[in-house]
């Protein structure tokens, strides 16, 4: 696929640049009017050069069918996966699994947020998971905890037989929110007025 993406945009420049090159030519005065008039008239009155230009026509639309189709049919493979059950076949939107494996995760609780983004080729799957975790806990086991959980539940649903990947960023770990600063103690035992000190009269 990568190959085809390489001769459509080559391809397409290489048109692109022909025309504006032409364009550019014509407006600024180096190419004659009368001369351009003369070539259209040889080519629309020979039968051979009318045919050959028809030709390459068609054949230019063919190729940019080719193309289309290519791309298209390539976007929509991406955004399904589909598998054969013995009463036909079923696809499944890869947004539906976009959305179960945030809900898989987002029951993890060392998990603050959790972002996700699924893509499919002929290897397989790759999940993409963008994960803001809470402070409590180590990161290799939570992520590993997390890459065990979404691999067993896409393929215990799914039942995909393909490799299934599973690539973690962490972007932030927030500080541990449980934990409630106290207030600070004062030093010493706090002494009472003593209630009981009798009245000693008032003195000048």
């Amino acid at each position: 696929m990568k190959f085809l993406t390489r001769i459509a945009v080559l391809f397409y420049v290489t048109l692109i640049m022909f025309l504006s090159s032409f364009v550019l030519l014509f407006v600024l005065n180096y190419i004659d009017i009368q001369n351009t008039v003369n070539l259209f008239s040889v080519i629309y009155y020979d039968e051979a050069l009318r045919m050959a230009f028809a030709v390459g026509a068609c054949a230019l639309l063919l190729l940019n069918f080719i193309f289309y189709r290519a791309f298209t049919v390539n976007i929509h493979r991406e955004k399904t996966i589909a598998f054969d059950n013995p009463a036909g076949r079923v696809s499944v939107s890869l947004g539906a699994i976009e959305e179960l494996t945030k809900r898989i995760i987002s029951r993890v609780s060392e998990v603050r947020e959790v972002k996700s983004k699924i893509s499919a080729s002929k290897k397989g799957l790759l999940i993409k998971i963008k994960l803001i975790l809470r402070a409590e806990g180590s990161i290799p086991e939570v992520t590993s905890r997390v890459q065990e959980l979404v691999k067993r539940k896409i393929q215990s649903t799914i039942g995909l037989d393909e490799a299934i990947e599973v690539a973690i960023f962490v972007g932030k770990i927030l500080p541990d929110q449980g934990k409630e600063k106290q207030p600070p103690k004062k030093e010493g035992p706090q002494k009472e007025p003593d209630q009981n000190v009798p009245f000693q009269g008032y003195r000048a």
